[in-house]
């Protein structure tokens, strides 16, 4: 059944609560709710796309076409570390998540959803965490920008995005749903 509506942000942090006991359905949910990736995203992940530096943890994704790099919330960080912890021999070419294929993500999403009550699937998670940044009263271009969502035609660089927008948003995220 197709739905428009938006799990309630409690609804959300239970799944990520419920995903912590399996440290690849946790890096998983982490990245849909506070970093706002599609499935596909996650999937495409290579480890040379997660940088962990002095101002936080940062992502690159999106297609070729609209690559962006984005800021994520610390406890996102927290449980890509944690799975990567769990690695051995990790290549910088090598899938971020090498198990969590799409299938398997909504298999665990929706795993996690129901073991903790909830029904919610891997766009809700995306889907509220859209709603919990635009709530907070975020600019619209700068919600597009990090959720790389724009298909408003029309010149991108006639509405500038300031730098460290996305250190905001990947607060937002945190307070919200870690």
């Amino acid at each position: 059944m197709l739905t428009t509506d938006i799990i309630p942000a409690a609804d959300a942090r239970a799944v990520l609560a419920q995903s912590r006991g399996n440290a690849l359905a946790h890096a998983g949910v982490a990245l849909l709710l506070l970093a706002g990736l599609r499935p596909g995203e996650v999937e495409a992940l290579r480890v040379a796309d997660y940088e962990r530096g002095g101002d936080g943890a940062r992502l690159r994704t999106g297609a070729l076409r609209h690559p962006r790099g984005i800021r994520i919330a610390s406890s996102a960080a927290a449980a890509l570390d944690a799975y990567l912890a769990t690695q051995a021999g990790v290549d910088e070419e090598d899938f971020l998540l090498p198990e969590l294929r799409t299938t398997r993500l909504v298999q665990l999403v929706r795993g996690s959803a129901a073991a903790a009550g909830v029904q919610a699937g891997v766009h809700d998670l995306r889907k509220a965490a859209v709603a919990a940044v635009l709530e907070d009263g975020a600019p619209v271009s700068h919600v597009e920008a990090y959720f790389g969502m724009s298909k408003a035609p029309g010149r991108k660089d006639l509405v500038p995005v300031r730098d460290g927008y996305d250190a905001g948003i990947a607060d937002v995220l945190e307070h919200a749903f870690a």
